[in-house]
This record gives C-alpha cells, sequence and structure tokens, in this order.
C-alpha cells in the first residue's frame, strides 16, 4: 500500500490530442495554475489520467476526497457541466465516451464501490464534449466549462475546509 501524504486528489481523465477529450487534463492545468503558491497545495494532489479503470483504482487508493474532472459524451447540450457525487449514486455506463476496450471511469466506481474500496468522497465534474476528433482545439462552449469546473472544484476544497479535517 502507498502511504500518502495528500487528502485530496484531484484528477483530470482525457487525451491532449482529441479535441474536447482533453477538458480533464485543462481543468487539472487550471488549479495547479490557480494554487502555484498557495499553502493548500500541500494537500492536493493533481495529476493527469487516461481514464483507463484500473489505473484510476490505483490512483484514488488511499485518499479521502477525490475530483475526477472528465469530457462525457453529448447529449446535446455542449459545455454543460455536470457535478455526480458518485460516492452516492452510481455512474451511467455510457455517460463517459470510451472505446469498448478499456475499463471505464464508470466501471471502476461500480467495481470499487462493490470492493469497499471507493473514496469516501468521489466527485466527478462530466463537461459534455462535442468533438472527439483527433486535433488540439477545444470547443468554446467546452473550455468554458472547464473554467467554471475548475473554480467549482477549489471551491468545494476551500468553503468548508474544517469538514475535510485536513487543517
Amino acid at each position: 500500500m502507498k502511504v500518502k501524504t495528500k487528502k485530496i486528489l484531484v484528477a483530470g481523465i482525457g487525451n491532449s490530442f482529441r479535441s474536447d477529450d482533453r477538458a480533464g487534463l485543462l481543468v487539472c492545468d487550471l488549479i495547479d495554475d490557480a494554487l502555484k503558491s498557495a499553502p493548500l497545495k500541500a494537500v492536493i494532489d493533481i495529476k493527469k489520467l487516461s481514464g483507463e479503470g484500473t489505473e484510476l483504482m490505483q490512483e484514488w487508493e488511499d485518499y479521502e476526497l477525490v475530483f475526477l474532472a472528465d469530457a462525457s459524451r453529448n447529449f446535446g447540450n455542449t459545455g454543460k457541466l455536470t457535478r455526480i457525487d458518485a460516492a452516492n449514486t452510481p455512474l451511467q455506463q455510457d455517460y463517459f465516451h470510451y472505446s469498448s476496450h478499456n475499463f471505464s471511469v464508470a466501471e471502476a466506481v461500480e467495481l470499487s464501490r462493490q470492493l469497499g474500496s471507493l473514496p469516501k468522497r468521489l466527485i466527478v465534474y462530466a463537461i459534455e464534449g462535442k468533438n472527439f476528433a483527433h486535433g488540439v482545439e477545444i470547443t468554446d462552449e467546452v473550455e468554458v466549462s472547464c473554467l467554471n469546473a475548475a473554480r467549482k472544484i477549489l471551491e468545494e476544497i476551500t468553503i468548508a475546509p474544517e469538514k475535510h479535517n485536513f487543517f
């Protein structure tokens, strides 16, 4: 078992070369920039991940509070930001944009739930993407939602820090 010195994980999921799929990675960059020299950075790990389920399960092990930011499939509202309390709500299997060969975010959450290894608090910020083709351009609506997701994650961490017992 890995020994963690930090109790909060912010994980951005995505692919830098699949347009809107990089939304989670951008959220990580924004949070990292906001916390550059802040004392709060001492209790937060920020990681960019591919979204493979087994990788996620290993990464969130031993953290008390985990935030995941990821692009979701488009349900007709590009850029829509959805907050899901995944510790208490099952994730839809088809919500996130993955190939059938991957062990997805939703599958990792549900398997962890069954194994009793789900983090105590697991919050997913899903951003509806539009363009998942090869490229580096991100849709304007998705970029705005990335800013909002980063702001909301930072607010959740800082508004009531005493409830986290990290400080």
